[in-house]
């Protein structure tokens, strides 16, 4: 979807302005199922999707097979910079990060920037490409991904050769796609096709603070991407907002059949929109569905592409950030990081990274809850190791010598959810005590996090032992009052209040501790030991929580078929002493041209006496 508007970057303002607007309108006009490849695959139209009706969703999956395979089509060169990102990365009041990709490795490739918009007052900064390699879904001429059913066994165990190679039945594409089956991944065997490709990472440095810079990226010998914009944060103390949103998650096998990634562009969309003027977005982890499968990548950056050319990124990586196409292969942990310019704290990547950075007062600490691998640092495979767990009580502490008022986590897996994740994940069980205990004695406010595609928001929670109880949680008392907004907000609360927005994308997950013991022990049978006493224990720790969507699937799992037109993202503002936390819902069948309708659904506040945070400092030296 991006276009090269010109390699001479002196325009005016008014055309730097108008082409940012251009852009937008041209991501409405074209359809997400005919742009839905983006820049790295095939070219082509990916034909028309299958027919969805209830009545043909209902039908098994039995497609027509072809003995022979069909012709394999090359994956095109794509020399316009594409999957592009503008994250923070340092001090974000005088420097930002640049991300994006290229089939060829242009050794002048740059980012430029100009205050003004006219570019009159051109900056530029060096980019520093690395050779990657890229696996593609294979695809026939049309774009349609291309499949072979396996031969099994009365197991269902794949049959295989003399050569241990599976004996395939036949062929068939996604054209023929279609049912419940299908779109949660009951989809074939497909093949990768290995593509070298470049990715480049710039840094902006020596900018000015609270001011708006337009960009482009690219190179002099090659192409030039259009304009983008962020803004850098300025003192502490400035209001500012910002959008939550997690878990588009695009599953490849559906971008045919029901583009997730056009579900994932709306929801920032929208939640931009909303804002108004968010300084920038935050995303919880989970991008894509299968990390080895470059063409999720393309499709949510292409998607997405003219809102992360509006605004300034901050991501947390999610599980599927690095997983391989098959299950049980070794996780990818470097994709995460070679598309999302972020800080490597610790020289720690591990299916992403861990790092921190300031905005206007407010300290925003990223974690990595992919640092699960066993190791010397992490003998027990926990979520977060010991290293990542050292490093964020020495930042947050350091943080608040420097003066940061506000704490604010954001990380993937959750500790409190209204979705099974929260209390079966064994990787976040084996921290929890340990993790729930340091953001108490931290003070930590806001806990933003993912991986639960349900809404979730606690209560303030203060921390307690396992040996007292399971969830290491209980209510924090605490005195509350309604604003001349409306909003009730909580008085110097000591507890953090955990938030988690469902999913910017079509996957959702049941309510599961709201439907009744019986159900949640059968849909998740791990989940077993749970009393009603604990189901009701764990209930009341939420301020709010619920799944939106309504569907058959829920009544016999946990999850629903990708099929859901109901998303969420929240928006925060930060005035003075206050936090807001607005959460929205998005409705309406995007594909099927339906107007889009956003409504708030909860909000809150928090309100912070600076005399008594006085008091309490005083208190803490003391002691």
């Amino acid at each position: 979807m991006g276009f090269n508007l010109s390699t001479n970057r002196n325009f005016s303002a008014g055309v730097v302005i108008a082409s940012v607007i251009f852009a937008l309108a041209i991501s409405l006009f074209y359809s997400p199922l005919v742009h839905a490849a983006g820049g790295g695959g095939p070219t082509g139209s990916a034909g028309d999707p299958a027919e969805s009706t209830e009545e043909n969703d209902a039908e098994e999956f039995d497609p027509v097979l072809t003995e022979t395979k069909p012709e394999v089509a090359d994956v095109e060169p794509n020399n316009l910079p594409n999957r592009i990102m503008t994250t923070f990365n340092g001090d974000t009041s005088s420097e930002m990060g640049f991300s994006w990709y290229t089939t060829d490795h242009f050794k002048d490739s740059k980012v430029w920037i100009s205050k003004s918009g006219n570019f009159d007052d051109t900056l530029q900064f060096e980019a520093e490409a690395k050779e990657v390699t890229s696996s593609y879904g294979e695809r026939d001429e049309n774009g349609n991904y291309i499949f072979a059913e396996v031969k099994e066994d009365e197991e269902g165990e794949a049959v295989e050769d003399e050569n241990g190679e599976p004996v395939i039945n036949g062929y068939y594409t996604d054209r023929q796609a279609h049912g419940d089956e299908w779109m949660s991944g009951d989809y074939g065997h497909i093949e990768l096709t290995d593509v070298t490709e470049y990715s480049y990472k710039a840094k902006a440095t020596g900018l000015e603070p609270n001011t708006t810079y337009y960009y482009q990226v690219g190179s002099g010998s090659g192409k030039v991407s259009e304009f983008g914009k962020f803004k850098t944060s300025g003192e502490n103390g400035d209001p500012f907002k910002f959008v939550h949103y997690t878990d588009t998650q695009n599953a490849f096998w559906n971008e045919n059949v029901r583009n997730e990634a056009a579900f994932g562009a709306d929801t920032l969309k929208r939640a931009l929109e909303t804002a108004g003027d968010a300084d920038f977005a935050l995303h919880t982890g989970d991008i894509v569905e299968v990390a080895e499968v470059e063409d999720e990548w393309v499709d949510l950056y292409e998607q997405s592409r003219p809102y992360f050319m509006q605004t300034a990124m901050a991501v947390a990586p999610g599980n599927h950030d690095e997983y391989a196409l098959n299950y049980g292969d070794e996780p990818l942990t470097e994709k995460f990081n070679e598309h999302v310019n972020v800080p490597v704290t610790n020289e720690a990547v591990s299916g992403g990274s861990y790092y921190s950075f300031d905005y206007n007062g407010v300290h925003f600490v990223t974690l990595n809850t992919n640092d699960n691998k066993e190791s010397e640092d992490n003998p027990d495979g926990k979520a977060i190791g010991e290293e990542q767990m050292k490093w964020i009580s020495e930042d947050v502490k350091k943080a608040r010598e420097n003066g940061a008022e506000w704490i604010v986590l954001n990380y993937h897996k959750p500790l409190y959810s209204k979705s099974y994740h929260s209390l079966q994940d064994e990787d976040v069980q084996k921290v929890r005590e340990e993790l729930t205990a340091l953001i108490d004695e931290l003070d930590i406010d806001l806990a933003l996090q993912g991986h639960d595609h349900v809404i979730s928001r606690t209560h303030s929670l203060t921390h307690v032992p396992t040996e007292e109880n399971f969830s290491n949680a209980e209510v924090e008392d605490v005195k509350t009052h309604v604003g001349q907004n409306g909003v009730e907000y909580m008085e110097n609360p000591d507890g953090t209040v955990y938030v988690l927005p469902n999913t910017g994308g079509t996957k959702e997950y049941d309510d599961v501790y709201s439907k009744g013991l019986e159900h949640l022990h059968e849909v998740r049978p791990d989940l077993d030991w749970m009393t009603q006493e604990d189901l009701d224990h764990y209930n009341s720790l939420f301020g709010f929580g619920s799944q939106p969507q309504e569907t058959d699937a829920f009544a016999e799992s946990h999850s629903n078929n990708r099929d859901s037109s109901t998303q969420n993202f929240a928006v925060y503002e930060v005035v003075d002493d206050e936090m807001i936390v607005r959460m929205y819902q998005i409705s309406g069948e995007l594909l099927e041209g339906e107007p889009r309708k956003v409504e708030l659904i909860d909000e809150f506040g928090i309100h912070k006496d600076a005399k008594d945070q006085e008091v309490e400092e005083t208190e803490d030296e003391a002691a």
